[in-house]
């Protein structure tokens, strides 16, 4: 129920204030999608490639999680940007590209983890979107 509160909180906020950026965007993909583990608010914010990677691993998720069941305790994850870019290409299409860190702790915080993620937006209708997202 928590967690439902929590979305049901981040809708709200995002519809009170201006999200559409390439930067708000794509922290609330990681927020949905990296902390909180909800493929289906992250699938909200993506389009192209990012929503069929997105939309493989709901499917593959199903078999696993229960409607009802509590969702299991997650690590502690923080995040921190080490890079933008901007490209223009053919036709006017802009991308934005966003590099952050991940830092995955578990509850104990004894245990930590670190990976790069490259996150690539790009304004659909007036819409930015998170159309490709890729860890290392």
């Amino acid at each position: 129920m928590k967690l439902r509160y929590a979305v049901l909180c981040l809708l709200l906020l995002i519809a009170c204030s201006n999200r559409n950026t390439p930067q708000a965007v794509t922290e609330d993909f990681i927020y949905n999608y990296y902390k909180l583990a909800n493929q289906e608010a992250a699938l909200l914010l993506s389009s192209g490639l990012a929503t069929e990677k997105l939309e493989a691993e709901i499917g593959r998720l199903q078999e696993v999680r229960v409607p009802g069941d509590p969702a299991p305790e997650m690590p502690k994850i923080e995040y921190k940007q080490l890079g933008k870019e901007t490209a223009n290409e053919v036709e006017n299409v802009t991308h934005v590209l966003f590099n952050y860190q991940l830092i995955i702790k578990n509850r104990g915080g004894t245990t930590t983890h670190t990976r790069n993620v490259v996150i690539t937006t790009e304004d659909i209708d007036g819409q930015w979107k998170v159309v490709n997202f890729d860890e290392y």
